[in-house]
Parts: structure tokens; C-alpha cells; sequence
């Protein structure tokens, strides 16, 4: 009777494992093969949340990919798409904006500054302060990264119109403007 059961598991793993193995794959941003078939799988996928969670590492691994050569990553790019708008900021002021630890901003700024796209500068109401003001080369990665950028959002959104592209924007833009301040 063991052996019977331990036959009939066996037939019903390798039936299951051949089905397994008939399924289409899909990457995960790793690399391993994730089979969206699997009951657990479509659990989460019910999950906007995870989706969202999903898509943003998905979005930031691409992005990084395309500022790789540079040696920066998105979240240089977030500082200094935010210099852009402004005529320069406390560092406290860049952590408080962004969301990033006090700490962090100090490595970013410090990274920013070597490679001449930022600098630190007396702040015009006290002295004692410094402001962090984007240079004119950092304009000039932002111009550059700016396209990376376009390019890494039409491939990730690919499979949509575009108007499913801009409902889809203005939805996040709507979350992101209600839930992130």
C-alpha cells in the first residue's frame, strides 16, 4: 500500500511537472522564471498593489540600466531633475522633497559634485547654510538622461496605446498628487 502511494504521488508529480513545463514563462526582473499560470502567481497578480510594486521595480531596474555608463543611478536622476526646478536647495529641503534619508542626500550630493553636475554653495539668506544648485553640465546630463528616460517608459509601456499610455499617467499623477505629499 506505501508503494502504491508513493507510485501514484510520483505519477501525479511528473504529470504536474510536465504541465509545469508546457506552460509559457515570463522573466522576473532576476532573471528566474516566473510562471504566471501558477495559482499563486495569478493571486498576486490580483493584487494592484503588487502590480504597482512589480512595475516600479521593474521601471527603476530599466532606467538604472540606461544610466549605468554614467555611474549614477535614479536617484541621482530624481535630485537633479528637481535642481532643474529651482534655483537650488537645502540638502534638508532635497530629503524632505524626495523622501530620501538626510543621510543619503549627503552621498548622493557628494557623487553629484565629483562629477561636476551639482554644487554645493553659499545659501543667499545665511551664509552659514549651503544650498545645493545644479550646474551647467548637470543641465546638460538631464537633457540626455531625459531621452533614456522617454525610451525606458515607451518600452516598459509598450503593450498600451496611447491613450491608454496618457489615462494611465494621469491616474498615477492623481494618486501620486493626493497620497505623496
Amino acid at each position: 500500500m506505501v508503494r502504491e502511494t508513493a507510485l501514484a504521488h510520483a505519477a501525479r508529480f511528473s504529470t504536474r511537472e510536465s504541465a509545469i513545463t508546457r506552460q509559457p514563462h515570463t522573466e522576473n526582473p532576476a532573471g528566474a522564471p516566473i510562471d504566471a499560470h501558477e495559482p499563486w502567481m495569478r493571486a498576486l497578480h490580483a493584487d494592484t498593489g503588487y502590480l504597482l510594486y512589480r512595475l516600479g521595480l521593474r521601471s527603476g531596474q530599466l532606467f538604472n540600466a540606461s544610466l549605468q555608463k554614467s555611474g549614477l543611478r535614479l536617484r541621482h536622476y530624481a535630485l537633479l531633475r528637481f535642481l532643474a526646478t529651482c534655483e537650488g536647495a537645502l540638502q534638508r529641503e532635497l530629503s524632505t522633497r524626495l523622501g530620501y534619508d538626510p543621510s543619503a542626500i549627503v552621498g548622493l550630493v557628494d557623487d553629484l559634485e565629483k562629477l561636476r553636475l551639482a554644487e554645493r554653495r553659499p545659501s543667499p539668506e545665511d551664509r552659514r547654510s549651503r544650498i545645493v544648485v545644479l550646474t551647467d553640465e548637470g543641465r546638460a546630463f538631464l537633457r540626455d538622461s531625459d531621452e533614456a528616460s522617454t525610451r525606458v517608459t515607451s518600452d516598459l509601456l509598450t503593450p498600451l496605446t496611447a491613450a491608454e499610455r496618457e489615462l494611465l499617467h494621469g491616474l498615477l499623477l492623481r494618486l501620486a498628487e493626493d497620497r505623496l505629499e
